[in-house]
């Protein structure tokens, strides 16, 4: 009976945290660390990023660990993406942005559910550029000074030549160690811890955050979610001379799901999110009142072949995937387009589950 009270005053906790923190959130520093923000795994974004109730795949490390109970004993999941097309490249290299996810999820018996994830956005091979001293004056950047003040304008051609010194990286990591348990046979609870890294050239930033979810099964097929991200507000702190510090602010993400099948022919999912706590995004996106909008299907034929659509609260997207069973081992790979302003966004994911 004491554990039952225990288990029950956890969960009861859990809930008003979730549904409370974000009422004193602080408006600072809400786009500080907006890596965390793009999402993973080519199925969920296939669906409009909407996974926030359905989270039942390795990649519920992100969308909501409190998922992570309805996943096999072994998962795993990794996505390679190309963000906002340079019109450069093959078609799966047009990217100017390299984003990148890997994860693995294990069950303990009596324990729960844990996993670890790798996130990492980079813009490589960015080139630095200098002067080459051509007038050997030992000043850098010469030019010819018609007028005489010193300032170069319009018309005033440069002595020394340009040279790139080198080429750097601008790259933001985080890593999310992962835990979830099944509270009741409706209700899971679980949270991430999230260890950021940031760095552009010479300098650095780290911090730490924590999300808490929940997710709760009241009928059979009938799904509800929850996340508070950034539950205590998840700081970065940079290590330049006056070490400023952004804060990442709390935002809600809520949702349902429903899952329905057709017999002898495959199985679906419908899903509906939204978000709080967003800016203002400008035009063409489903965003009223700082909330977010997302809402996504998919359709399994055969449990081998799935297609996706959704809407991600700034433009459409869609995807497919396919099931493969070697053994014991079920393979998944997985692909998804997202339409931005900047570019579109490809994402193909490779996961598996024993």
């Amino acid at each position: 009976m004491l554990k039952l009270t225990k288990t029950y005053f956890f969960a009861q906790t859990v809930f008003l945290l979730v549904l409370f923190a974000p009422c004193v959130a602080a408006d600072e520093g809400s786009h500080a660390a907006e890596f965390l923000s793009h999402g993973v795994g080519a199925r969920a974004l296939g669906m409009g990023s909407a996974f926030v109730a359905i989270a039942d795949d390795a990649t519920a490390t992100y969308w909501n660990p409190a998922g992570l109970p309805q996943v096999k004993k072994h998962s795993f999941s990794a996505m390679y993406s190309d963000t906002f097309s340079s019109g450069e490249g093959s078609w799966l290299s047009r990217g100017l942005v390299n984003y990148n996810f890997v994860n693995y999820v294990y069950q303990i018996e009596d324990i729960g559910s844990v996993g670890v994830s790798w996130i990492r956005l980079g813009v490589d091979d960015i080139p630095r550029t200098t002067f080459l001293d051509t007038n050997n004056n030992g000043i850098l950047g010469d030019f010819q000074d018609k007028n005489g003040n010193g300032i170069k304008e319009d018309g005033e051609l440069y002595i020394d030549r340009p040279e790139v010194a080198e080429y750097f990286s601008n790259t933001d990591t985080a890593i999310l160690i992962s835990y979830a348990r099944q509270l009741h046979r409706i209700a899971a609870v679980g949270g991430n811890l999230k260890l950021l890294n940031q760095a552009i050239f010479e300098n650095t930033g780290r911090g730490f955050g924590v999300d808490i979810g929940v997710i709760v099964e009241p009928y059979q097929g009938l799904r509800l979610g929850a996340l508070l991200l950034d539950a205590t507000g998840t700081q970065v702190t940079w290590d330049t001379s006056d070490e400023p510090t952004f804060t990442r602010g709390r935002r809600l993400r809520f949702g349902a799901a429903y899952h329905f099948s057709v017999p002898r022919l495959g199985r679906g999912s419908l899903g509906a999110d939204v978000e709080t706590g967003q800016a203002d995004l400008g035009e063409g996106t489903a965003s009223a009142g700082g909330m977010l909008l997302r809402a996504g299907a998919e359709y399994w034929f055969f449990n081998t072949l799935a297609l996706r659509g959704g809407w991600n609260g700034k433009g459409l997207s869609v995807g497919a995937g396919l099931r493969v069973k070697v053994n014991t081992v079920a393979f998944f790979v997985d692909y998804a387009f997202n339409t931005h302003t900047l570019g579109g966004s490809q994402r193909i994911s490779v996961s598996g589950e024993f």
